[in-house]
């Protein structure tokens, strides 16, 4: 047989076996990966998962921060948080969670982590951005949640960045996954929708928040749900690797008051009773703090979670409290334990029925009078039932700070945050009496929740809660409820909740805005870097939909980040950011006018709220104060001044700044332009000597940083070869220059994986425009 047809046979021969073979089985993207998303608007970076699991847990794959602050110092202050969820079932006790990767995303591309600012389109909160009706329906999932054809296009943002991920805990991976300790995954068969919370103000800017909305996706009832976050909370640097042994635990007391009004309440159309509202968050935290001094710390805290008001009402009618779902109230147990401590002894619960124990506060804690690898579990629950179908939802806040003494203040922060405002949404009784202490539609005077019970219950209770307030003469008042209709009651004896009708709470208040930032451009050139921007912050700023209120657009700052002496982290901190150049209106302050980086010859992509967008290039600077090889990060902010008045003068203007936001991977170099002929190709710098203070100092994540860039490549591909003088091949290096980029970077490695040695090296430049060669010098 010819050749040429005996391999077209067996081409079709294995494609066939191919086509026969079993399909490999599709498998779920687990966002666990180097360089993943990451909470970074605040003054810390929080890597987040589509896995149960906040931090980086998954250090053999990623070199990225888990819980960094202040951002850029490369300082830790925790391994990794994980969600755990318990329920009793009649397998028995069974908690998802425990080991890692019980939870993961499906097989749905869209089940990856989202990120979302404050500014996008869709993200302004409590308006009908898509004109259906429907107020905030969508959630950041990257789905048509609606059904209008549209995506993730009426979102409402609580802060200045979310980011959002859905998993579940019966994927085949994790049922079939062998964990550490030989117990197999039993799955409740749950749902989870996870977002997480970060916000730029002063005071906030080392909070976390994080909402788990979780549904029972099963066909069956779960009983007593309970469900916590188990955080590794460690205070070390990334390259400390017994940092995490010497923990020691502080308790601190937080209280936060809120005057939330005061009003008249008025008995049989008589008497006046003045109420002065307060409202009391409080919790007592447990700080991880480390045994040295001078370090950060770091808290877990329950802020809030699904709440039952039958529980509240339970007794008032004489029926059983079984009914309610939840609990009455919000509340969280904490629970410490010691790593290296054996479980029921102070260690880790190591089964799910220990872990359902410490969810319910019932497993052994540790001891805490030495220092020790201390973790912290906040759970909540129990909530009674979890049919099919059915949600409930709990919020906790990863918070830093400086000292265990700026903790309290930021807890409180967050209490404060998550407690949210709340809206007098409902239309309300109307007339001359609504003062009357027996109207209550809808939140008036106290009545805090229309109650209705579950279908096939009924009882008799007193909505008005006659026992706070009994009026002379007034008759008992008992009011049938059942499951057809509900009755507005002031379920919780507080006459102070819903005052004015405020009938509906919505969570995370949002501490302050700060205005968006511009979508940006770098292009590095031949000693100069262009930076290029768009307009949309002016679009959002003018329609009022996003950034504080009652602003004026200043203009725009860019910042550098050259400085990476000392650098900790992959980034170096913010105060290494230098201002290179701020344009706009504001003269006194030596801004640039911003029409002279305003490029008139860009079309406009589109019309939106009746305002021409620009893409980047609209607005555009070059940076020529710039070295080749050298690396640069470049920012652009958003400038706003709000006015503030007092007694209608003014007094002074009030500046915004949007957030100074990168990654590692926006790093960029200038590089020399290529040449149309070989010859002249040098080495910058030459000699390299790895202790020179401008150069890149190796972190965690970045160990192999140095380099050194060959310059006035030939304008065509072409290969570089390194040599000792002795003629040993050290490394090879592609370069296609026939783009016009005539710089090619060698990072110090030889071909053998191992860091070059001080010595002189002989290179040679071959391509179809000739040959190069040429010598530099290591100085280790």
């Amino acid at each position: 047989m010819h050749r040429s047809a005996a391999g077209s046979l067996a081409a079709v021969l294995l494609g066939v076996l191919w086509l026969l073979a079993p399909a490999r089985p599709a498998r779920a993207v687990l966002d666990v990966e180097d360089r993943g998303p990451s909470l970074k608007c605040g003054n810390f970076e929080l890597r987040v998962t589509n896995a149960g699991t906040l931090g980086n847990a998954f250090t053999d794959r990623s070199f990225d921060p888990s819980f960094e602050f202040p951002q850029g110092s490369g300082q830790e202050l925790m391994s990794h948080a994980d969600l755990w969820v318990g329920a009793q079932t009649d397998e028995g006790v069974l908690v998802s969670g425990g080991p890692l990767l019980e939870w993961r995303p499906t097989l749905d591309p869209e089940d990856r982590v989202h990120i979302g600012w404050h500014g996008q389109l869709g993200s302004n909160r409590s308006v009908d951005d898509d004109d259906d009706g429907v107020i905030d329906e969508e959630q950041l999932n990257g789905r048509d949640d609606d059904g209008d054809g549209e995506i993730d296009e009426d979102l409402g943002f609580p802060a200045q960045q979310v980011l959002s991920a859905d998993f579940v805990d019966d994927r085949p991976e994790a049922v079939q996954f062998l964990y550490p300790n030989g117990e197999q995954h039993h799955p409740l068969h749950l749902s989870v929708h996870q977002e997480v919370y970060g916000w730029s103000v002063k005071g906030y800017d080392g909070i976390a928040g994080i909402e788990f909305t979780i549904t029972n996706h099963g066909d069956r009832t779960l009983r007593n749900v309970r469900v916590g976050l188990h955080a590794d909370l460690d205070s070390r640097g990334r390259d400390d690797p017994l940092g995490h042994t010497n923990d020691k635990i502080e308790r601190r007391d937080v209280q936060r008051v809120l005057f939330e009004g005061e009003y008249d309440l008025t008995v049989l159309r008589r008497d006046t009773v003045t109420y002065t509202c307060f409202k009391t968050l409080g919790t007592v935290v447990p700080l991880v703090v480390d045994s040295r001094a001078n370090l950060p710390c770091a808290a877990v805290v329950g802020l809030g979670h699904t709440t039952d008001p039958l529980a509240q009402a339970a007794g008032e009618g004489g029926y059983s409290p079984a009914i309610a779902r939840a609990p009455g109230t919000e509340s969280f147990v904490y629970s410490v334990f010691a790593k290296a401590r054996p479980a029921g002894s102070g260690g880790l619960p190591i089964t799910d029925e220990q872990r359902y124990d410490a969810l319910a506060g019932r497993f052994a804690p540790a001891s805490e009078v030495v220092a020790d690898d201390y973790t912290v579990l906040v759970s909540c629950g129990p909530f009674r039932s979890l049919a099919p179908g059915q949600s409930i939802s709990v919020r906790f806040a990863l918070v830093a700070g400086a000292s265990p003494d700026s903790i309290p203040m930021a807890v409180g922060n967050a209490l404060e945050t998550q407690y949210g405002t709340w809206l007098n949404a409902l239309p309300d009784s109307v007339g001359s009496w609504t003062s009357e202490w027996n109207i209550g539609n809808t939140g008036l005077n106290g009545h805090d929740v229309c109650l209705a019970p579950p279908i096939g219950v009924s009882f008799r209770m007193d909505p008005h809660c006659g026992r706070v307030i009994p009026p002379e003469g007034a008759p008992a008042i008992q009011r049938l409820y059942t499951a057809d209709h509900c009755i507005w009651t002031d379920v919780d004896c507080d006459k102070c909740t819903g005052i004015f009708g405020r009938d509906t709470q919505i969570r995370w208040k949002d501490p302050g805005s700060l205005p968006p930032s511009p979508t940006v451009r770098v292009t590095p050139g031949d000693r100069q870097m262009k930076i290029e921007w768009d307009n949309m912050p002016e679009i959002l700023l003018r329609e009022g939909i996003a950034g504080p209120p009652d602003v004026e657009l200043v203009g725009y700052a860019v910042y550098r980040s050259s400085d990476w002496r000392g650098r900790r982290s992959p980034l170096p901190p913010r105060e290494a950011y230098a201002l290179v150049g701020s344009f706009g209106t504001d003269s006194a302050s030596g801004q640039v006018p911003l029409a002279t980086v305003t490029d008139a010859t860009i079309d406009y992509l589109d019309v939106l709220y009746e305002q021409r967008r620009y893409p980047p290039g609209r607005y555009s600077f070059v940076d020529r104060d710039v070295f080749n090889g050298f690396d640069y990060v470049y920012v652009v902010a958003t400038l706003v001044d709000r006015p503030i008045f007092a007694r209608g003068a003014l007094l002074l203007r009030q500046r915004y700044e949007s957030p100074l936001v990168a990654s590692f991977s926006d790093a960029q170099r200038p590089r020399a332009e290529a040449r149309a002929q070989s010859g002249g190709v040098w080495v910058v710098p030459n000699p390299f000597r790895a202790t020179a203070g401008w150069d890149r100092a190796p972190v965690y994540g970045d160990r192999l940083t140095r380099h050194v860039d060959f310059m006035g490549l030939p304008r065509a591909r072409c290969t570089i070869r390194i040599w000792t003088v002795a003629g040993d091949l050290v490394r090879e290096i592609d370069h296609d220059g026939s783009g016009g980029v005539g710089q090619a970077a060698w990072d110090l490695v030889t071909r053998n994986g191992q860091e070059a040695e001080s010595g002189i090296y002989v290179f040679t430049v071959d391509s179809s425009a000739g040959s190069d060669r040429g010598r530099f010098v290591v100085i280790r």
